[in-house]
């Protein structure tokens, strides 16, 4: 629904502002009638669609938990609720979460709780920070619980930070080198094999080989570009599906390295899930079930659909962790021992910061290593075109010198 920004008078005579929500700017105006004030001007803020993705006007993590610890702090010195909302709305410089924000407040002020006014924007509010902020709700906590929010988002920013890093150069260096090799291919080989076609001289192995796939590329180009188009539209939809989707999580946890590293990000960043939802008064069965939708993997839903079932039936948390076999030792370990002990939260956080450690040294390591990979990998190429190209040339050469 929109939300209309107002100038109006009220019964007192007073110029007042604010915000409306409404179907229309006739319903807005007749809304503000009602309740005793006179608009002067009716503005729309945003034409709303909740819950709908938005790929190129979305929120970032980090700029929500900068917001998040603002809110957090605003509401323990004693700020009203609305009041709190409508100053994170004016000072945050992000337009979509002060849009969003501002319909928040729209909503609260008309009575609504904050958890359910945050759920009509699912496309900025995770699960997990709804069912956080309705938890602080309940208990009367909420300046504490979205502090402790704020640290998690700024945790898994940090953490998806590392990872983009990461990859980066790799990225950069294979867009170049790919670039420069089809342009080598398709305009500079084509006019060098004219020169080798009028010597007619039998042409070295290497550089029959170069012309044959020069001549493949630039004969044949629709058809590769076609096929990889089709080719990556077939394999986009068939991840889709649900065998396709459990088939490619599979493969992205047994991948050599990267599966590793997605294993240790999924791993620090379900340990964190749960850790911040049991710390936050949400009960384990829900925390279980937010957990398994956070690590964005099929493998680790079903594990933990698994676990919950068992825990369900009164088994202990560790146990069904360590049979769904995804869970390397330490993990249920620490979390057996977390439980003995009543201190099952800050286990979990314990466990996530040793894997954010690990996936940190093993990019780290990772980055160092590719770097030379790739400068061999690029320069082996490039020697193989320049020798291809250099040897006919010196055979042409010497024979005229003859």
């Amino acid at each position: 629904m929109p939300v209309y920004k107002y100038k109006a008078i009220n019964a007192q005579g007073g110029s007042v502002d604010g915000l409306v929500d409404a179907d229309s700017v006739k319903t807005a105006n007749d809304k503000l009638k009602k309740d005793g004030f006179y608009p002067s001007s009716i503005d729309e803020v945003q034409k709303a669609e909740p819950g709908k993705m938005s790929l190129f006007n979305s929120v970032s993590i980090s700029e929500l938990a900068i917001s998040t610890r603002q809110f957090s702090t605003l509401i323990s010195a004693g700020l009203p609720l609305e009041a709190s909302l409508a100053t994170l709305s004016e000072q945050t410089e992000d337009t979509k979460l002060s849009q969003v924000l501002s319909q928040v407040r729209v909503k609260v002020s008309e009575g609504g709780s904050l958890a359910n006014s945050l759920k009509e924007h699912a496309n900025v509010f995770s699960d997990i920070y709804i069912s956080i902020v309705r938890a602080g709700e309940a208990s009367g906590n909420l300046d504490v619980v979205l502090l402790r929010l704020a640290d998690f988002l700024e945790k898994q920013a940090a953490l998806r930070s590392k990872v983009r890093s990461a990859f980066v150069y790799p990225i950069f260096m294979f867009i170049i080198g790919s670039g420069v090799l089809v342009f080598m291919m398709t305009f500079v080989i084509p006019k060098i094999t004219k020169i080798f076609e009028q010597s007619k001289k039998a042409l070295p192995f290497m550089t029959v080989v170069l012309i044959n796939i020069s001549n493949f590329i630039t004969e044949y180009y629709y058809l590769i570009f076609i096929f990889s188009i089709g080719l990556m539209y077939v394999i986009y939809r068939y991840s889709k599906t649900e065998k396709g989707k459990e088939q490619k999580d599979r493969l992205s946890l047994k991948i050599p390295i990267f599966g590793r590293i997605n294993r240790m990000v999924i791993l620090a960043r379900v340990t964190r899930t749960l850790g911040t939802l049991l710390s936050s008064g949400i009960p384990l069965l829900d925390a279980l079930r937010i957990g398994g939708e956070v690590s964005g993997n099929q493998v680790y839903i079903k594990s933990l659909q698994y676990v919950s079932e068992n825990v369900k039936e009164g088994t202990s948390l560790a146990t069904p962790l360590e049979q769904s076999g995804v869970f390397p030792p330490m993990v249920t370990r620490m979390i057996a021992v977390g439980e003995q002990t009543g201190e099952l939260e800050e286990m979990l956080d314990k466990v996530a910061d040793s894997y954010d450690q690990q996936v940190e040294t093993t990019l780290s390591a990772l980055t160092s290593l590719l770097e030379p990979v790739m400068i061999v990998v690029m320069g082996g190429i490039v020697g193989f075109i320049v020798l291809a190209i250099l040897l006919p040339i010196f055979d042409i050469t010497s024979t005229i010198s003859r």
